[in-house]
């Protein structure tokens, strides 16, 4: 199944905020997962880019923490496909070996942050956060 049943609760709806979280080392997406759950977040992982724009039934997250390298299909990748798709939602990169080109830290392209492993993960709670306050409080707009 398509949503992370582990971190739904009896309240979540399709409708609920949703963080996606995409790397392909099962040890980081536990650990994100475990964090923003802790914080209160609605959580769904994904192990590759593939798995996510496959798997995605929800629409896309209301942030994206993606991994820059993620194999022959790479964060980059996967950014460029939801840009051309205009489902872009807003995107926090992160990587351990890669510093991110300038061109690739546009927001107009979805990049809402970067952080390089190993990173605080209050850093990544604050960059995460406001992204989902805003999509609730414009759900509650509506």
């Amino acid at each position: 199944m398509p949503f992370d049943h582990e971190s739904a609760s009896t309240s979540t709806s399709q409708s609920d905020p949703w963080v996606g979280i995409v790397d392909d080392d099962d040890a980081v997406r536990s650990s994100l997962k475990r964090v923003l759950r802790m914080e209160g977040m609605c959580v769904e992982t994904f192990a590759s880019g593939e798995e996510f724009l496959e798997r995605i039934t929800r629409g896309v997250p209301n942030c994206l923490v993606l991994d820059v390298r993620l194999g022959a299909f790479t964060g980059f990748d996967l950014q460029d496909r939801l840009v051309a798709r205009g489902e872009v939602p807003p995107i926090i990169f992160i990587t351990a070996h890669d510093e991110i080109p300038a061109a690739r830290l546009d927001p107009c392209a979805g990049t809402a942050g970067y952080l390089r492993k190993p990173f605080d993960m209050a850093a990544l709670i604050a960059l995460v956060r406001p992204w989902l306050r805003e999509s609730a409080t414009q759900g509650a707009a509506r």
